[in-house]
């Protein structure tokens, strides 16, 4: 390449707008901007991290149908990865299928663990079943030694004799140690360590089944410092916890305020697939005092003012529901709440109070999927839009109200500072220029449907008149979401 005196305006673009920018390459094209100058290799490396990693899964997941023995699959990525020039930031390594002997993880192990990849790795995904204690003893040493690591998601399993594997998290795990410097985001499933020391942790997921057997009830209810059965989480922001079970009758809510109790400066919660009653939202409101972000899966309500606890986390600025068990006649209520900085409100099947709403003036941002199965329609419709005219964001996935779709759209023009609107499986989507009203404050309209739906839609031009002032109304199918993901709700 000849040398310019005039120096590019884009080297002086900072890294992540050549992400974007990277987005909108093909592979090849890729490849050769990469090799432009040691400014964008360094950049194109980082950029890899998220958009491109290593798999190797002895279960071939792209054809159920395949006859491969998972042996094999195995011994094809260990010879791949010892021939391998390129750089893997990324990996994904399962090997919860099949029966190996060590003859066969040794190749895998050697190479992955191998100095040069312990000082690449960014991402590091484990899903294996360990049957050996040296086995256990290579990945703990192994992750130790990742002094780049930033995450990790660790499932780990015992394998009995016959070559099945068991999960359940009530076996005391022989996984007992892990520790790593630079270890930004820990993601746990299955078997737990006994000790857990990651300075620079701030993201922790755990799955948690209490019983006298389990790691999870000694930590911290009874933990021995020197036995080893300590997670320090003192610097902890984030926390989910996916699951919280007991199988010994032990009190799961005081258990959850003494494990909160060691995470002083948490600011985001989300808890999974349990319930969450009365008591258990008073412990998490007195526990947390700077949460800035709680979502909940099943709230358990007895009462329709059970929200009154949430006045405590002044400093809460979003607030998720998916199911509020129980509020089949009564909705919940924000009546008396105290959110002074509450931005983000999302309720999947939850049903709000919405006249009580007018006591949070602060949100600005909804996402909701109205439900009148078991409900009465009024609890659904009626107010809708009346209170929530500061409004500036709203998502609505309407499969569960096709029929009243028009009723409730009809009330988006009492929303004067709505300016951006998302709907969600639409019915009849290619008619919904015939009942959306015109809404002149939107700037941004988004449509979430099927394929096969959207591929039918030709009605464009016929919507735009509805919304001037939406420079191009965005289609795109709904293929990214997960019923159940409840921890990327916002």
């Amino acid at each position: 390449m000849e040398s310019s005196s005039s120096e590019c305006p884009i080297d002086s673009l900072p890294p992540e707008i050549m992400h974007i920018i990277f987005g909108f390459l093909d592979l090849e094209t890729l490849k050769s901007a990469s090799l432009t100058c040691h400014r964008w290799e360094h950049i194109f490396a980082k950029y890899c991290t998220s958009r491109f990693k290593l798999c190797i899964d002895t279960k071939d997941r792209k054809n159920p149908d395949s006859t491969e023995p998972p042996t094999k699959r195995l011994q094809r990525a260990t010879k791949m990865l010892q021939r391998t020039q390129r750089v893997y930031r990324h990996v994904h390594l399962s090997l919860m299928y099949g029966r190996f002997g060590p003859k066969h993880t040794n190749g895998v192990f050697s190479t992955i663990f191998a100095p040069h990849w312990l000082q690449q790795l960014v991402v590091l995904d484990l899903n294996l079943a360990l049957d050996s204690e040296q086995m256990v003893t290579e990945v703990s040493d192994a992750i130790a030694k990742m002094s780049c690591l930033q995450e990790l998601s660790a499932t780990f399993c015992h394998k009995r004799p016959d070559g099945t594997i068991f999960i359940g998290g009530k076996y005391f795990c022989q996984f007992t140690k892990l520790t790593n410097p630079s270890l930004h985001k820990l993601k746990v499933r299955c078997l737990l360590p006994a000790f857990i020391d990651c300075p620079n942790m701030r993201s922790l997921d755990v799955s948690l089944e209490l019983d006298k057997k389990s790691i999870a009830d000694k930590i911290y209810l009874r933990h021995n410092e020197q036995e080893g059965t300590l997670w320090r989480v003192e610097q902890v922001e984030e926390l989910v916890i996916d699951r919280l079970t007991s199988n010994d009758k032990l009190d799961v809510t005081e258990y959850l305020r003494q494990f909160l109790q060691h995470m002083p400066h948490l600011k985001s919660l989300r808890l999974g697939a349990f319930d969450v009653p009365d008591k258990m939202l008073q412990v998490i409101a007195d526990s947390c005092p700077r949460l800035e972000e709680l979502a909940l899966k099943y709230l358990k309500v007895d009462d329709p003012d059970i929200l009154r606890h949430l006045s405590k986390l002044t400093h809460l600025r979003n607030l998720g529901v998916w199911y509020a068990l129980g509020t089949h006649d009564h909705p919940l209520s924000f009546a008396g709440v105290k959110l002074p900085r509450l931005e983000k409100l999302y309720n999947n099947e939850a049903i709000f109070d919405f006249q009580s709403l007018a006591c949070i003036p602060s949100v600005k941002w909804c996402k909701i999927s109205p439900n009148v199965r078991r409900r009465p329609r009024s609890l659904v419709c009626d107010g809708f839009a009346e209170h929530w005219r500061q409004l500036r964001f709203l998502w609505l996935n309407l499969v569960y109200v096709q029929d009243l779709a028009n009723i409730l759209l009809a009330e988006l023009p009492k929303m004067p500072a709505l300016e951006m609107l998302v709907l969600e499986n639409v019915f009849k989507l290619p008619d919904l220029h015939t009942f959306l009203p015109p809404l002149p404050q939107l700037k941004r309209l988004v449509i979430y449907h099927k394929k096969e739906i959207l591929q039918q839609y030709n009605n464009t031009a016929e919507l735009a008149k509805l919304v001037p002032n939406v420079k191009r109304i965005e289609m795109s199918e709904n293929k990214y979401r997960y019923k159940y993901d409840f921890v990327g709700i916002f």
